[in-house]
């Protein structure tokens, strides 16, 4: 098992919502594509969309003049990058636990090339400290010949948990190119995010705890970066368990938002479930034997080699990782977006080999209610109202 560390929080990106003082957080790849509209029965129907209004990429182009990035090169990538809908980049963990076929923006380090006769890879430097092989078209001089931090547009399959990972290299630029764009625009979101939400946490007492779901757009969202962004969770997360110190709250934060973007899952999934798992008590054990903020379960433990379960950073990096592989796994078996969702909380809640057995969510009450409440709170913390 490898050791695990908090998540990278590093060019973190999230959402604040107008009138509740929360933060909303999105995660590359684990914003679900298709939103549907919650039915009572567990199934699923198509609606459009919700419209990202998000101060959004256009800005780039504007902040590329001004920073004097490389021109053409930059360009493409960030168009290539809007293309695929990529909000942030996440750690090579995401690639390297995948399972299903997924396209990432990855941040991560190039230890050179590989040349096969006519075919050419780049090597991504993996945790383990080897090397993970991405097939290329082409490769840009820059990357031959040295290793260089990079952002890699990669689309990853892996056909089960004991395949090999085939990843095919999309784009890829220089880090120390990318980021000076991405540190100036969110320096710009953060400022007008940290405006409105003084002005607007004057005019809203809603309670997180109510809430509906329909199909109207979110509301307006904004962009800042995690060390700004972490102290509103704590905030959020503290209101949920007052019990909690504050410098708990901030540690339970800091967890959800490294291991979300470590893994490649939106943190507003993960606030959403321990909710309602625990409602952010560490210390919760179920009549069932579910422990501590995700109500990880003694086997689950023992496969991640958590040696604390109730400890708040071991336990989320567990829950992160065990609702990604839900939901990878049934990804590939259906592949639609929201009913990898709705199955990978089924087996979250109740087991994989209850959903096999069913066919399905199974007709368990505590089952269906609590896939219900968690896309619907989930549902909530995307701005829905």
């Amino acid at each position: 098992m490898r050791q695990w560390t908090p998540g990278e929080n590093r060019g973190q990106w999230l959402e604040s919502k107008e009138g509740l003082g929360r933060i909303q957080h999105f995660t590359l790849g684990s914003r679900f594509n298709n939103i549907k509209r919650w039915n009572p029965d567990l199934t699923a129907k198509r609606v459009r969309d919700p419209p990202m209004n998000r101060l959004t990429l256009a800005p780039f182009f504007l902040l590329l003049a001004i920073l004097q990035a490389p021109a053409q090169d930059l360009k493409d990538y960030l168009r290539i990058r809007r293309s695929y809908g990529i909000v942030e980049s996440v750690g090579v963990p995401a690639l390297e636990t995948l399972v299903g076929t997924r396209v990432f923006e990855v941040q991560g380090v190039i230890k050179g090339t590989l040349r096969v006769g006519n075919k050419l890879s780049v090597l991504l430097e993996r945790t383990d400290g080897e090397s993970q092989q991405i097939d290329a078209a082409k490769i840009p001089d820059w990357a031959i010949g040295t290793e260089v931090s990079a952002r890699l547009i990669v689309r990853a399959t892996r056909i089960d948990e004991n395949s090999e990972l085939h990843a095919t290299l999309i784009a890829v630029a220089q880090e120390e190119d990318v980021r000076p764009v991405e540190e100036a625009l969110m320096a710009a979101n953060a400022k007008v995010a940290k405006t409105r939400h003084r002005a607007s946490a004057k005019l809203h007492t809603s309670s997180p705890k109510q809430f509906t779901v329909s199909a109207k757009a979110p509301t307006r969202r904004w962009f800042v970066p995690s060390d700004q962004a972490t102290p509103y969770y704590a905030v959020f997360i503290q209101k949920h368990n007052p019990r909690l110190s504050y410098s708990e709250a901030y540690r339970i934060a800091t967890g959800v938002i490294g291991f979300s973007k470590r893994y490649g899952v939106d943190a507003q999934l993960i606030v959403a479930m321990v909710i309602c798992e625990s409602d952010f008590n560490p210390r919760e054990v179920s009549n069932k034997g579910a422990m501590g903020l995700g109500q990880l379960m003694p086997e689950t433990v023992q496969d991640y080699g958590i040696t604390n379960p109730f400890d708040s950073i071991q336990n989320l990096y567990g829950t992160v990782r065990e609702i990604r592989s839900h939901i990878d796994k049934y990804r590939g078996e259906t592949g639609d977006e929201y009913q990898s969702l709705v199955l990978g909380l089924a087996a979250y809640n109740a087991g994989e080999g209850a959903v096999r057995r069913h066919g399905g969510v199974p007709p368990y009450r505590e089952t269906q209610a609590y896939v219900r409440k968690v896309i619907n709170l989930y549902y909530h913390l995307l701005g829905y109202r």
